[in-house]
């Protein structure tokens, strides 16, 4: 018993490592590269200026909320958060101060992190003799990558069902102290990759969403679900935000 606590406890902070690289380095320099990919094109000639703009603020906003971060992942998290909002608002002006095609705009980018080793993650539960099983425990080991501000609820309500809910999220709540709430789903896009990766074909099960504190609810819900139709799509409220 004391071997199995230390090797989870070595996992997890392995994982938790991880987030803290994924979100504070990793994130902010994929979102970015993107953005200056756009911003030649949009606005030549002003990559070097606004890309600055958007480092500068995105420190400032780190500085000024780093209460929220508790723990090495939150520091992460908060740094990626505060390079979103950042970047929100230097690119406002670019969109014409239209901000629900500029909160479209930066979801599209969010939604391409880590991309490929989500396709690979997913492939690999959908191989496995029991995916739903695996992607149950490889969930619950993974929170470890977003540390302990986030509260995760993990249920079984039936053997075919695997629900996950989040009553406290450190995007959300860093959003909402600058009366930016909606732009919390531009982190929302990030989970909607994995979701798009389930291939029930491959491996009989399907995902779906059905709240979103970004939205408005409560808490976010999650489940998977074992299928038996190879042609299911997940479904997702995140939709709800493009309606």
């Amino acid at each position: 018993m004391d071997g199995t606590r230390a090797a989870h406890g070595a996992r997890d902070r392995v994982l938790a490592a991880e987030g803290r690289w994924v979100c504070g380095r990793y994130g902010p320099h994929h979102l970015l590269e993107g953005i200056g990919r756009y911003v030649r094109r949009a606005a030549p000639g002003r990559e070097e200026e606004l890309l600055r703009a958007i480092r500068a603020r995105a420190d400032e906003l780190a500085e000024a909320d780093g209460d929220l971060a508790v723990d090495g992942p939150s520091e992460g998290i908060l740094r990626l958060s505060a390079v979103v909002l950042a970047a929100y608002e230097v690119l406002l002006p670019l969109f014409d101060g239209d901000a629900r095609r500029t909160h479209a705009y930066l979801r599209r980018q969010v939604g391409t992190l880590l991309k490929r080793p989500l396709e690979l993650s997913m492939s690999v539960i959908g191989q496995r003799e029991d995916p739903l099983e695996t992607f149950d425990a490889a969930s619950r080991a993974g929170v470890a990558m977003y540390g302990t501000y986030f509260r995760f609820a993990f249920e079984r309500p039936d053997p075919d069902t695997v629900q996950i809910r989040v009553g406290r999220c450190l995007f959300r709540d860093f959003f909402a102290r600058h009366d930016a709430v909606p732009v919390t789903t531009v982190m929302c896009a990030w989970d909607k990759g994995w979701m798009a990766e389930i291939d029930p074909a491959e491996s009989g099960l399907r995902a779906e969403r059905t709240s979103l504190m970004s939205l408005g609810d409560d808490a976010c819900r999650f489940r998977v679900l074992r299928t038996d139709d190879p042609l299911a799509v997940h479904t997702d409220a995140l939709d709800r935000a493009d309606a």
